[in-house]
């Protein structure tokens, strides 16, 4: 079930969409028959980087992408803003002895990509906002603490340094954003925080100016080797990448290869200028806790919070892309950034939004073409894409150009674990419901300082295992 918008309506969508210049019109769809040597499905990050690098390799590929809705419909426009080099899902590699070395390879490339993103939009003078001012995930209470800082020293004994992940405590938190009952932080320095939407209609442009065709109000209805199909036309391709995300399931065949999970964000008004320097915000961090449920933040480039929490699964894969303005989850996202900042209670919130992420059974991301087939696709990164998503593209563009890089020899690249399906209805939503509400019991716990937390979270991994 797909929810889709209209000409004119996009700017609803969130609010880094009612704050893009310019209109919002799409362009023209795909009518009558195309040939290509590489067609792509999805506007979105990963299809869009996937383009970019395909022509910095090869620049005289005729290259189509195919949107259903406009570029930057989904979670590439409507996310919180966060280019980290956090990879969702790479534990499972790190905790692997046969894949560790790889895994820290991995991690290291994900460091690398931020940088990249930042010297492309300089270098295409790209209007997104892009701000390396780094992340800070805070610990509120002991056992965030605790854990906080178990992650650090696992981190520490697989060679990341202090450039990396910094440790925050005591008087080292006076130059931190004053978030309430902070106890520690880690310090990312690999994170900028970025306009999404921006982003993706800028690269969608640059595309463009270097041939690239896209077509835009096109689902895809069908594909069979190299052929696409949409309600009205066909493009015939030697190469085919699908990259849809969480948008997955509206294509055939990938019902349960990704599941649609929704974020909720709201925005506020503009602040002044002493509202950040009393909460101590000088610099555009990120920001999040440690909640389970998952929390993320930033300051905007015209003084706004962009907040959010991770939501919820809708039985059926199902997709949403707008909601009401008072639908409860988004008293819980205010609610929560007002428990970080308590001086923003009062303060006017203008925007409200939700979008879906791809999730794989896995809980890891992928990168996977099949040479002989001539078709692949990317995605699954748990909300962590943004960057996540570039990477993948310049994976995909190496393996669809035969480029033997160190990219391609990664853990998320063509793994067995990608091919693992999620289980048939009802079975998917108990399970996934179930082990949200597990989390959100160990959360509580943890604040009220019990110990039963561990409990409900191991129960919570034997769900989702």
């Amino acid at each position: 079930m797909r929810d889709s918008g209209t000409m004119n309506d996009y700017r609803d969508l969130s609010f880094w969409h009612a704050d893009l210049p310019g209109g919002l019109a799409p362009r023209t769809a795909l009518t009558g028959e195309i040939r290509c040597d590489v067609a792509i499905v999805g506007g979105g990050y990963t299809g869009l980087w996937t383009a970019w690098y395909l022509k910095q390799r090869a620049p005289e590929l005729r290259i189509a992408i195919l949107e259903a809705e406009v570029t930057g419909f989904g979670a590439s426009g409507r996310n919180g803003g966060w280019c980290s080099a956090y990879l969702s899902g790479i534990e499972h590699w790190l905790d692997d002895p046969a894949q560790q070395e790889a895994a820290v390879r991995l991690q290291k490339l994900m460091f690398q990509t931020v940088r990249t993103i930042g010297d492309v939009v300089e270098q295409q003078s790209l209007d997104c906002h892009f701000d390396r001012s780094g992340a800070l995930q805070f610990a509120v209470n002991v056992a965030q603490r605790e854990r906080l800082r178990a992650e650090l020293d696992y981190l520490r004994r697989l060679g990341f340094g202090d450039e990396d992940y910094g440790w925050l405590e005591g008087a080292a938190l006076d130059g931190t954003p004053d978030v309430s009952g902070a106890l520690a932080a880690v310090r990312m320095p690999h994170c900028a925080a970025i306009h999404p939407a921006r982003l993706a209609l800028g690269l969608a442009k640059r595309l463009e100016q270097a041939g690239v065709l896209i077509f835009e109000g096109s689902p895809v209805t069908e594909y069979d080797g190299g052929v696409i199909r949409s309600a009205g036309g066909s493009a015939r391709a030697e190469t085919v990448i699908l990259a849809t995300e969480g948008y997955g399931p509206t294509l055939p065949g990938r019902a349960r290869m990704l599941i649609p999970v929704h974020s909720m964000m709201v925005a506020t008004e503009p602040l002044p200028d002493e509202v950040f320097e009393r909460l101590r915000f000088g610099r555009r961090y990120c920001f999040g806790n440690l909640d389970r449920l998952v929390t993320y933040g930033q300051r905007t480039a015209d003084g706004r919070f962009a907040f959010g929490c991770r939501g919820s699964y809708l039985y059926g894969s199902g997709l949403r892309s707008r909601f009401a303005s008072d639908d409860p989850e988004f008293d819980v996202v205010r609610d929560t950034l007002i428990r970080f900042f308590p001086a923003l209670r009062g303060v006017r919130f203008t925007h409200a939004w939700g979008g879906a992420l791809g999730v794989a059974r896995s809980l890891r991301p992928a990168v996977c073409f099949d040479q002989n087939r001539r078709i692949g696709w990317a995605g699954g990164y748990f909300g962590n894409g943004v960057a996540a998503a570039h990477l993948a593209g310049q994976t995909l563009a190496d393996l669809v150009t035969r480029r033997d890089t160190e990219r391609v020899h990664t853990p998320w690249v063509n793994s067995r674990a990608s091919l693992k399906r999620w289980e048939p209805e009802p079975l998917r939503w108990l399970g996934f419901t179930a082990a949200r509400t597990l989390m959100r019991m160990a959360d509580r716990a943890e604040y009220r300082g019990s110990r039963t937390a561990g409990a409900w979270q191991k129960l919570a991994d034997g769900l989702l295992s």
